[in-house]
């Protein structure tokens, strides 16, 4: 049984219409709420392309650079 089978079988349960119309707006209030992650790959992909080879050489060299120093003691 899933938990939405089981959420179904306990408000079969319950008899009160003012309880279900509390649960009703509680539901309402959850998914008015909800933010479902939506991941930036279409974002993204939207830039493919716009560097030339040479470009994103350098900055992946300039990254390598600044990331790969250890500074100061260890």
């Amino acid at each position: 049984m899933t938990i939405k089978d089981k959420v179904l079988s306990d408000l079969n349960e319950i008899g009160s219409p003012k309880l279900l119309y509390q649960i009703l707006e509680f539901i309402r209030l959850l998914k008015k709420n909800y933010q479902p992650k939506v991941g930036n790959a279409k974002l993204v992909l939207a830039s493919a392309g716009k560097l030339e080879d040479e470009e994103a050489e350098q900055i992946r060299d300039n990254i390598q650079d600044e990331f790969n120093k250890i500074e100061g003691d260890w």
